[in-house]
């Protein structure tokens, strides 16, 4: 630990009333995705541990059986994207809520792109949107996925809705096969999937997400309602952590060398993206540094799945997001300056 670190250490335990001796269990339900790259930067910083908090990392293949292990109490915190499960999820009375950004979207920091297949292009097939009308696109997952609005988003630009194309529900594997099989002429798809299946001649990129919606919340923070009531002290301290993480994570994205390549090597630990070379052509997904979700995003998201008739029962939007432990990390660590 170096004489900074000692100094940040002892200065959190003394706002958060806390101490690394004393560090309470947290058990938070991860992926292992590019956006989930400031809870590892703050676990491989120890930054949790000068928070008080003892993180355990529980792994889990997607967040479909995630948001249930939060509800139980089996997690105390979990990340996923927004989606119409999550809006069903707290009409039904889950106890859950959104308290941080964990994956949203601006111009030179987005995961999310609509790839465009090879195959389709050389073709002279499609050359606008509004050339998809009849034909087969992928979305990710299922009915009410985020996915789906997004493509919304996107076919609107040019008069189209999802009625008038062929719609195929399908994962990021089956994607990027459809594509090189001319299954499908294009997909809604994210790092490091966009950036391998151009560099294997597949797909182009072809319209960024964050060109079509700026301050897009996708990804974000879930945190049971329970552990959020009555253990505050490793809620706040959580969060400070993870914003902490998340500004180093911008300070190595800004810097370069030695902080880039520490990145770099915490991701591929992390992930299963483990070849070094990609993370030169990927682009990165932005994290807020102040932690907050945009909250006028995950409105719109709910309005556009009532619409779809993906969600019955609208909740206010207070019972979807709370920023409160981003406010007061924000609070605690001051300003941060890209």
């Amino acid at each position: 630990m170096t004489f900074r670190t000692s100094v940040v250490s002892i200065w959190l335990a003394a706002i958060l009333g806390i101490g690394a001796v004393h560090a309470q269990p947290v058990r938070i339900g991860v992926i292992g995705i590019l956006p989930d790259a400031g809870i590892f930067v703050a676990f491989e910083k120890g930054y949790f541990r000068e928070a008080g908090v003892d993180l355990k990392l529980e792994p889990f293949v997607s967040s479909v059986k995630m948001l249930p292990a939060l509800s139980t109490g089996e997690l105390e915190i979990a990340t996923g994207g927004v989606a119409a499960s999550l809006f069903n999820g707290i009409a039904r009375g889950l106890p859950i809520i959104t308290v941080a950004d964990k994956g949203s979207n601006i111009v030179g920091l987005s995961t999310n792109a609509v790839l465009l297949a090879k195959s389709a292009s050389d073709r002279g097939e499609v050359r606008s949107i509004k050339d998809l009308r009849g034909k087969p696109i992928a979305i990710m997952g299922g009915p009410g996925a985020l996915s789906e609005y997004q493509w919304a988003r996107v076919l609107e630009r040019e008069g189209l809705t999802l009625k008038d194309v062929d719609q195929k529900y399908m994962s990021f594997p089956d994607m990027i096969t459809a594509l090189g099989t001319g299954a499908i002429v294009a997909g809604m798809s994210s790092e490091p999937n966009i950036t391998l299946a151009v560099k294997k001649g597949i797909a182009l990129k072809w319209i960024n997400w964050a060109d079509v919606q700026p301050n897009h919340q996708a990804g974000v923070i879930f945190y049971n309602v329970d552990f959020a009531r009555k253990r505050p002290e490793a809620a706040r301290g959580f969060m400070v952590a993870y914003v902490r993480g998340i500004r180093a994570f911008h300070d190595a994205l800004r810097e370069g060398g030695e902080k880039k390549a520490e990145l770099v090597r915490i991701m591929i630990k992390h992930t299963n993206l483990k070849d070094p070379e990609v993370y030169r052509d990927i682009e990165w997904s932005n994290l807020n540094p102040d932690g907050a979700v945009i909250v006028k995003s995950v409105a719109d998201q709910q309005d556009f799945f009532v619409k779809m008739g993906r969600v019955e029962k609208p909740v206010p939007i207070e019972k979807v997001v709370d920023n409160s432990f981003a406010d007061h990390a924000a609070k605690v660590l001051g300003p941060y300056r890209r």
